[in-house]
């Protein structure tokens, strides 16, 4: 077991959080701006509709729950690796890069085609596997390096930061180039570059970059007995839903990702259809917005590692959940209350949501760590990747029922200025889903 002097060394803690960069903004940024690329609104001069809204939620829908099986897949081998470099990191060499995010951004057809939603299901299901391969043993790392509560809280807190890092550039780097790079010139006549495509290849570069501190600076601990899994895939799989620690865990962190899936795909929409005068300058607006929210809730990750030190980690979880059911539906009634400026309304609403979301940046991989720690006393065996792969599994499961309530909320309640209902009920929906993430969590039992 590491000792308390190697687990406070600050090299590694950097080294190991600079991949939360990545982790942090390649789904965020497909979250945020890809349903923006193929199915912008009647609203928009120079954009072209790709795929309708119904269709792209359900193939983005269909695209998660089949990927959701490749989680608990990785996870399993990666547990079960004897591989002389470690159990974690040849799989993280193994999924890079992921070429698939780039090639995402460059649908064939410039207009609505079938052709682009085979394109867009491939090359999403292709960015689940590859994300997976990376994320999921990258993430089992840390609670194998740092054993303590203080130093998994530490790298929490610096994960957070780094992904606050990734949100400025899944948010602002896309935001800003749609707006001002709308027609860069073509490339050998087959694309015409746009501010998507610039922003996909600097993140592509990033994305690459972003993990080579932990292949190059983490090394893996020694293998020994508790890394000697003997468990089958279904048996694997079984032992950690028996776990009574890990659903209702799982439970509340599934419905809080599908809650803020389907407000970030919301907001862009929202600021066009309800904040602007000119809908071309919405995604630039949507993007400040996000900016702030992202660089107020990093102000308040000290805050919340203090919290820690002072409260249970299982209280301050149900506090930013309950934070969530009353804000996430504030969000989207922007420009729907009378004498209340929208502009004001959403800065307020972003302002409010800062306190929870620090809470959740910092809070749950601490509490999966413990929930692992629990496992391994139950089992006798270490089996960080499969939690993450189970993790992913049920995540992805709720996750994709967001971008379908997304799109049939657009398509028969609109999402354009005239009829906004649409994007109103996509934070109704969310505060519904955090509400059900806090009665899940009602039944976490370890006393942490």
């Amino acid at each position: 077991m590491p000792d308390a002097e190697s687990e406070a060394r600050l090299k590694p803690m950097l080294a190991y959080s600079f991949g939360s960069l990545p982790t942090g903004f390649l789904l965020l940024a497909v979250t945020t701006w890809l349903m923006r690329l193929y199915c912008p609104t009647a609203d928009e001069e120079g954009r072209v509709l790709l795929v309708s809204p119904a269709v792209f939620g359900i193939a983005s829908s269909v695209v998660m729950l089949l990927a959701a099986v490749v989680d608990p897949l990785v996870g399993y081998f990666s547990d079960r690796s004897r591989n002389p470099a470690g159990r974690r990191l040849p799989f993280m060499k193994w999924g890079l890069p992921c070429l698939s995010f780039l090639l995402i951004w460059f649908p064939p057809v410039q207009g609505e085609s079938d052709l682009n939603v085979v394109w867009l299901v491939v090359m999403f299901g292709l960015l689940q596997v590859s994300f997976t391969l990376v994320v999921n043993p990258y993430l089992a790392l840390m609670p194998e390096v740092w054993r303590s509560d203080g130093g998994r809280i530490r790298v929490s807190a610096w994960m957070a930061a780094f992904n606050a890092v990734a949100q400025i550039v899944g948010f602002v780097l896309f935001g800003v180039l749609i707006s001002t790079v709308h027609d860069g010139g073509s490339f050998l006549g087959l694309f015409e570059w746009d501010g998507f495509k610039i922003a996909a290849l600097i993140s592509f570069v990033l994305t690459v970059l972003g993990f080579l501190p932990t292949l190059f600076w983490i090394k893996e601990t020694p293998h020994c007995e508790d890394k000697e899994v003997s468990f089958g895939l279904i048996e694997a799989g079984w032992q950690t839903l028996r776990n009574p620690a890990f659903l209702p865990y799982i439970g509340a962190g599934a419905m809080l990702f599908a809650a803020q899936y389907l407000i970030v795909m919301a907001l862009p929409f929202l600021v066009v259809a309800q904040i602007v005068d000119d809908p071309a300058q919405g995604d630039m607006v949507a993007s400040l917005m996000l900016l702030g929210l992202v660089l107020f809730t990093a102000l308040l990750y000290p805050v919340a590692v203090k919290l820690s030190e002072r409260l249970k980690k299982r209280d301050l979880m149900m506090l930013s959940l309950g934070s969530f059911v009353i804000v996430l539906p504030l969000v989207t009634f922007t420009g729907q209350i009378p004498f209340v400026p929208a502009m004001l309304h959403l800065g307020i609403a972003c302002a409010l949501i800062a306190p929870g979301l620090a809470v959740g940046m910092v809070i749950p991989r601490a509490i999966l760590a413990d929930v692992m720690d629990f496992d391994a006393q139950r089992t006798g065996f270490r089996r960080e990747a499969m939690y993450n792969g189970m993790e992913g599994l049920l995540q992805k499961i709720a996750g994709g029922l967001a971008p379908l309530v997304q799109g049939l909320l657009f398509t028969y309640y609109g999402n354009t200025r005239e009829e906004p209902w649409g994007i109103v009920l996509c934070g109704v929906a969310g505060g519904v889903l955090a509400l059900l993430g806090m009665i899940a969590f009602w039944f976490y039992p370890l006393e942490k």
